[in-house]
């Protein structure tokens, strides 16, 4: 491999233009064998753009590519990572039936005299490569088998039997506990000891910060700054990312104090749930907080109706809601924003006003006819009071950001009378702009007597939006905090205790 500090990969003058849309236009970035260069902007600034553009599924309109110096064109994906470029995407490209030495080498697989696989060998040369970053894995282990952690693991690995040059991390964290962090970075390390380059894209700068030399800021298609991290901080690369400054990420003007809205008693699930008990009061906002499979999402299903109660009650104001009804959920005055938008939230080929009104159909539905003038209405209202970017409310939303598709699920709550609302990682995959805004949203909620419930496995979230905060392991409450008697360290180490403690005053 080259010598760490010389220009491996560089981009000038990039432009791409789709239908009606300039998604990047005149932007450069440099890259430095050994070092991790982050790359930042809000949803559509054109950071994805650019990796399907060194990955070759894109084709750039405009400008240059040079990689190791010389002038490239990468015809396809393939041809990306022949040529020593390798993305590790936020939807991994494993094959799951497939060992981990097969995916590791699965365009180029080691052959016999007589054009076999040669499998000692492949499984050998997998060994090494594992070891060399740490991972202790059996490479004839089914992918299938392994941790998201793990798999992306598999995909850096698979960079490395191809000697790649670049490693491109779109978003690696967004499904990972602190600890699978913790190895992912002590990997990105090696990588940088190895003299290879690797292109971080975050939204989270508290990563960037921790694990990135320097960083290229994109806004609106176009190149803003490149900074080195020891020169920068948090608000310059905010101020670079949404064209302002934004004077704080969790806005916080009310503490909740008001009557118990929410009650939940000896909550349990055939799998996962057992016996959760909490209050939750008008104006308040308690975050749960868990490592993987610690149970947050499954209470924030348990308690709507979605998932199965074996055992156990929630109230609302007093009365019982239906068990494993979302529809008496929903009559009680819940709501419930999923953690998994595209899935379980959107219907994505329907329009922003569509999707909006899903739940208050029934209000603008004459003689089984639906009133769309009264429905865009109502819907326009909502995108004006909570600033949603379109440019149309017949708008598929598909085409949204992230953070606009989450605004337009609120609003789906918004319209209806809202006692509680259920909001499992909010701000998951957004952009820092849009997470300011969501987070003002929750204040807002609380402000106007809305009892707020806050799954969300990002700590600085937790801890900023939350008037006191549940702390779960293995279905279970394992300890409780107050606002102000919380830190990191004690939350970590409630997530990591096995015998509950219910400490609700």
């Amino acid at each position: 491999m080259a010598n760490s500090g010389s220009i491996v990969l560089e981009v000038k003058n990039i432009s791409k233009e789709f239908p009606g849309v300039k998604a990047l236009e005149n932007v450069h970035l440099s890259m430095k064998g050994g070092e991790v260069h982050a790359l930042c902007g809000e949803n559509g600034a054109g950071k994805s753009t650019l990796i399907k553009i060194l990955s070759g599924i894109y084709q750039r309109d405009e400008g240059e590519i040079l990689f190791e110096g010389k002038s490239v064109e990468f015809a396809s994906a393939h041809d990306s990572l022949q040529k020593g470029i390798k993305v590790v995407f936020q939807e991994l490209s494993l094959i799951p039936n497939l060992s981990v030495a097969e995916n590791v080498f699965l365009e180029s697989f080691p052959l016999t005299k007589h054009k076999g696989i040669d499998w000692q060998v492949m499984n050998s040369k997998t060994s090494e490569i594992l070891k060399s970053i740490s991972l202790d894995i059996n490479p004839k282990t089914p992918v299938n088998r392994l941790t998201v952690s793990q798999q992306q693991m598999v995909e850096i690995a698979r960079a490395l039997s191809h000697e790649a040059r670049v490693v491109i991390m779109d978003e690696p964290t967004s499904a990972l506990s602190p600890k699978e962090i913790e190895a992912l970075f002590a990997v990105i390390r090696k990588l940088k000891e190895m003299g290879i380059a690797v292109l971080y894209v975050s939204h989270k700068l508290e990563e960037v910060f921790e694990v990135c030399d320097c960083v290229t800021v994109f806004r609106d298609g176009k190149f803003i700054a490149n900074r080195r991290i020891d020169e920068t901080n948090t608000n310059e690369i905010v101020k670079d990312m949404v064209g302002r400054e934004i004077t704080t990420l969790f806005p916080k003007t009310h503490e909740g104090k008001g009557e118990v809205i929410l009650k939940v008693e000896n909550l349990c699930t055939e799998k996962k749930l057992k016996d959760v008990s909490f209050e939750l009061r008008a104006g308040e906002v308690i975050g749960v907080f868990g490592l993987l499979g610690a149970g947050r999402t499954e209470l924030a299903k348990a308690v709507f109706g979605l998932d199965p109660v074996t055992k156990g009650t929630v109230f609302v104001e007093g009365k019982r809601i239906k068990p494993n009804s979302t529809a008496s959920a929903t009559e009680g005055g819940m709501g419930l924003l999923t953690e998994d938008r595209k899935e379980e939230g959107l219907v994505l080929q329907m329009s922003v006003a569509q999707n909006m009104t899903l739940p208050s159909l029934n209000d603008f539905t004459s003689f089984g006819f639906i009133r769309r003038g009264d429905e865009e209405k109502k819907a326009q209202e909502f995108v004006d009071k909570i600033s949603i970017k379109t440019p149309s409310l017949k708008q598929k939303i598909m085409y949204l950001s992230g953070g606009n598709q989450q605004k337009v699920l609120l609003a789906r709550w918004l319209m209806k009378t809202l006692k509680v609302i259920i909001l499992d990682e909010p701000t998951r995959g957004i952009d820092v702009g849009a997470k300011a805004e969501i987070h003002k949203l929750i204040d807002d909620l609380a402000k106007n007597g809305v009892a707020v419930l806050v799954m969300t496995s990002e700590m600085p979230e937790l801890l900023g939006v939350s008037d006191h905060i549940i702390v779960m392991n293995d279905g279970r409450i394992t300890r409780e905090f107050q606002r102000d008697d919380a830190t990191q360290e004690k939350i970590l180490e409630a997530a990591i205790e096995t015998s509950p403690q219910f400490a609700m005053k």
